[in-house]
């Protein structure tokens, strides 16, 4: 991995619009005109969080996470986003996040990091488990059809 490729944390509207290019990878449903509210208002009110990993002023990788509380899981950290832009791929960035937001949950005296995955991201998943992550939920969800 290249070391001059460092976390920043994310937080003003500039640099919440850069994330954009890697956050529509991930989220394609999303729109990008209201992006940029949407992920303020979580900050604002959902602990939600965002790590980046920077290319000059280019977001090539983040991470987006809240800090939680759950009967299942205890007092933790959820990751709900992590991507990487395809062209930077294989240099270590999910796991540069993965850390960056353990070593979160681990000065805070959280319980655990947890986080949910596709099934069919493979990929996804053989970082996760080299990162010491570990199957225990099968995790459900029923659409509401409005």
């Amino acid at each position: 991995m290249d070391n001059t490729y460092k976390v920043k944390i994310i937080k003003t509207d500039v640099e919440i619009q850069q994330c954009w290019e890697v956050v529509s990878l991930l989220r394609p449903h999303l729109n990008k005109n209201n992006w940029s509210s949407m992920i303020s208002e979580m900050m604002q009110h959902e602990k939600y969080s965002i790590a980046g990993i920077m290319d000059n002023e280019k977001v090539v990788a983040f991470a987006g996470y809240r800090s939680m509380t759950s009967l299942h899981s205890g007092n933790i950290i959820y990751i709900d986003d992590l991507c990487t832009l395809e062209s930077y791929r294989n240099k270590g960035f999910a796991s540069q996040l993965l850390n960056h937001v353990k070593a979160i949950a681990l000065s805070a005296n959280k319980d655990a990091v947890v986080l949910d995955t596709d099934f069919h991201n493979n990929t996804a998943q053989k970082v996760y488990l080299k990162n010491g992550y570990t199957l225990t939920a099968l995790h459900l969800s029923s659409v509401i059809v409005k």
